[in-house]
Order: C-alpha cells, then sequence, then structure tokens
C-alpha cells in the first residue's frame, strides 16, 4: 500500500489492511484508498474505524461552494477532538485533482488544511480522505483511511467514486 511499509508477512485473521489504487483515467490522476480487515474486527479497532468513517462522511458533507479549505479542516479538527482522536491526525483532509504530468496534477491551493483558505467553487475536483495512525501497542493499533473524490457542484459535492467503505463492506476473506 501507499502508506504502509512492504513487508512479506502472510495475512493472518484481524489484521488491518490499507487497499490504496491510483489509476490514471485519460491522463488524469485519481485514487481509491479503503481500509479493510481480514476475517473479522475487534471492538477497539471498529470504534475508531467508524470514527473514521462518520469523519469522512461528515467532511463530505462540508465540502460545498462558499465553504473554505480551512474552514472544512478545523471542523473536521472539532470533530475528531470530541472524541479524543486528533492526536491520531496524520496530515491534511484532500487535495485537487487534475491532468497528471511532471508539472500538474495537485495544487497546493485546494488542500484540506489549516492554512490554505481557498474557497470551494462549481467545477473544483476534491477528496475527502481522514486518516487516522493509532501506534503499535495501544488498543486498535494501524492505519484508518477512506478516500473518495467529490465534483464541487452549485449545490454540494458529488461523489464519483462508487466504491464502498467501512465495516458492513471491507472485512474480507
Amino acid at each position: 500500500g501507499a502508506h504502509n511499509p512492504v513487508t512479506g508477512r502472510v495475512l493472518q485473521r484481524g489484521d488491518i489492511l490499507s487497499l490504496n489504487t491510483f489509476p490514471m483515467i485519460s491522463g488524469y490522476y485519481t485514487a481509491l484508498e479503503r481500509t479493510l480487515f481480514v476475517g473479522e474486527v475487534d471492538d477497539a479497532s471498529r470504534t475508531i474505524w467508524e470514527a473514521n468513517v462518520a469523519a469522512h462522511e461528515y467532511g463530505m458533507s462540508l465540502l460545498k461552494p462558499g465553504a473554505s479549505c480551512a474552514e472544512v479542516t478545523e471542523k473536521i479538527n472539532a470533530f475528531f477532538a470530541e472524541r479524543d482522536l486528533l492526536q491520531y491526525r496524520t496530515f491534511g483532509y484532500g487535495h485537487s485533482f487534475g491532468v497528471l504530468s511532471h508539472y500538474y496534477g495537485r495544487e497546493a491551493g485546494l488542500e484540506l488544511r489549516e492554512d490554505i483558505d481557498t474557497v470551494l467553487e462549481p467545477g473544483m475536483v476534491i477528496s475527502m480522505e481522514p486518516m487516522l495512525t493509532i501506534p503499535e501497542g495501544q488498543p486498535g493499533a494501524g492505519g484508518y483511511r477512506e478516500h473518495d473524490i467529490l465534483v464541487i457542484t452549485e449545490d454540494g459535492g458529488e461523489d464519483i467514486t462508487g466504491y464502498p467503505y467501512g465495516p458492513a463492506f471491507n472485512v474480507v476473506g
């Protein structure tokens, strides 16, 4: 995966997995990332996973014209802080998408971070991808990430990813 070290370890029941795919579609950079578990999810992991899924859904609901990147980030930060999970956030919550080349693909001005004041407008393409990383040795240890791509419309954000996320679908094996 893109966010975990390479390993030859054999998968075991209860392992957390990170699905990361980055296809190029007609030259456009796209991405799909999902949290998965093998066979079963322990209670601590399920609690963290469900919190990250809830943050993902909340974040997608915030992506609409007139919202600034910083405002969206502050609201998701507050969501995680209320659940005592903000310290496990790894980086920003999303970014732009476009034609990928040596020079293009992401715009620094359209990142969901505290220091970006760009206001969302119809036609922009942006991801929502909260990620929590719980350190080894703690209950629920591992990395949790859901990633969808949205097109900002006049009415909000249209999710164009179309692949299920969360414990109801992504417990595999």
